[in-house]
């Protein structure tokens, strides 16, 4: 899986060959917000098409988990909220803030 997708380990099956997460080599845990049946359809035998179907389903899970964990960086204690979430939302998040300060200095003119 590491020679398709950075950042991914292995993916995680069901005992009914669903697939519904992916682990990093470190040992982070990030659960699909969907399954997907490699059996299912003209799927079954064709790696290809449910790889693309995992593609698929961890940019809407990520990217539901990235809309998340923006919405509770700002209600959450800073060191709660880091040990929450996957290591790569939480850089992103980080980096959406930094740039919407930065953004909103520049706008606004203070001292820069």
């Amino acid at each position: 899986m590491d020679k398709c997708f950075e950042g991914i380990s292995r993916v995680k099956f069901s005992e009914t060959d669903e697939v519904f997460g992916m682990l990093s080599a470190e040992g982070e845990e990030v659960n699909f917000n969907s399954k997907i049946d490699v059996n299912a359809g003209d799927k079954k035998g064709n790696v290809e098409k449910w790889m693309l179907e995992i593609e698929t389903v961890m940019r809407k899970t990520l990217r539901e988990l990235c809309r998340d964990s923006l919405k509770d960086y700002y209600k959450a204690k800073r060191t709660t909220w880091v040990g929450s979430w996957p290591g790569q939302i939480v850089l992103a998040v980080d980096q959406i803030d930094w740039t919407a300060g930065v953004e909103s200095a520049i706008k606004t003119d203070n001292g820069l």
